[in-house]
């Protein structure tokens, strides 16, 4: 298959990007570093661009099967970078034909999903700018004409893929993750269709 991913130098979208290689795709990385992007590969293509710049966004979509997205932001200074970045990339796919859309989130942007110390406290205090830019690009990405699946993942940690992991559609079951096992995930939603049109939590066993 041939994919997309954005946000392909993070923690989290290079995993993505790795996986993706390893299972044969033909895969597309955009990002705004392509050094960051630290895999060769002969069906790896980087390509350099700006989320908020459309050229690039749609010479990147052009002819791929799906798109996979794990935007994320280093600062909580209030910021519109992950939804506008986001309705760019629904915009160009959709100018492209391409339909399927699969968008890394977090456990949290429900409200009530991140649990007691996370959403009263550390969301608030530490994260309120980022998860105000999160559920706008919910927003953006449930009334977009792609068939969309939005991952919620609880706290993201480095350890090694589990392929053991529990998918809750309300309440997350755990505190943390590894990126790994939400990488998987996500590229297991590239054929499976049960949770189209929905919000998953993703937590560890």
């Amino acid at each position: 298959m041939k994919i997309a991913v954005f946000g392909a130098s993070g923690k989290t979208g290079i995993l993505i990007v790795y996986q993706a290689l390893n299972q044969g795709h033909q895969v597309t990385a955009f990002a705004r570093k392509p050094s960051n992007v630290t895999i060769q590969h002969k069906n790896l293509r980087v390509v350099k661009g700006d989320i908020l710049e459309t050229g690039n966004i749609k010479a990147a979509i052009e002819g791929q099967d799906a798109v996979l997205c794990a935007l994320g932001v280093n600062t909580n200074k209030p910021n519109t970078l992950i939804s506008d970045g986001t309705k760019n990339i629904l915009n160009a796919m959709e100018a492209c034909g391409v339909k399927r859309f699969i968008c890394m989130s977090s456990a949290g942007i429900l409200g009530n999903d991140g649990g007691f110390w996370f959403g009263k406290i550390i969301m608030p205090l530490f994260l309120r700018h980022v998860f105000e830019d999160k559920r706008r690009q919910a927003r953006i990405i449930r009334e977009s004409h792609a068939d969309w699946v939005i991952i919620r993942p609880v706290g993201l940690t480095d350890a090694p893929k589990t392929n053991t992991y529990k998918i809750n559609l309300d309440l997350p079951t755990s505190k943390s993750i590894p990126r790994a096992d939400v990488a998987d995930f996500m590229l297991k939603l590239l054929t499976d269709k049960r949770y189209d049109g929905k919000m998953p939590a993703i937590s560890s066993y």
